[in-house]
């Protein structure tokens, strides 16, 4: 998925969000972006993404190969600069199914989290 963000001022806005709350231990970078798994043509170029460094001088918190209850712990013990990072799993899972583009990655560990907090029950 990605967002086309019009206007300068909310250009700025936005850029400014998301440096604060991504630079912390990831890389920005521009890539090209296929809306069709298959296509060789980019329907977008140039799509800026951040992407987590999996060197740990720079991303002390980044986990590397676990298993979903290994991830779940995690992010339920992590906060960044914008808040729980459970919080952050939980509202991805419901823009991405209010979107039509339901990830079972992100349906699972968000469950996975749900599971092992006491207040809150696994979703559909």
């Amino acid at each position: 998925m990605a967002y086309k963000i019009s206007g300068e001022e909310n250009k700025e806005i936005a850029l400014s969000y998301l440096e604060v709350r991504e630079k912390q231990y990831d890389t920005k970078a521009y890539v090209d972006f296929y809306t069709e798994p298959n296509s060789t043509i980019a329907t977008i170029q140039g799509v800026m993404v951040y992407v987590a460094s999996p060197d740990p001088r720079i991303n002390p918190n980044y986990l590397g190969p676990a298993s979903l209850e290994e991830m779940a712990k995690q992010i339920i013990q992590a906060e960044g600069p914008s808040g729980p990072n459970r919080d952050y799993l939980f509202q991805l899972d419901e823009a991405l199914k209010q979107h039509g583009c339901e990830d079972s990655h992100v349906i699972d560990l968000a469950n996975a989290v749900r599971k092992l907090l006491p207040e809150t029950k696994p979703s559909s």
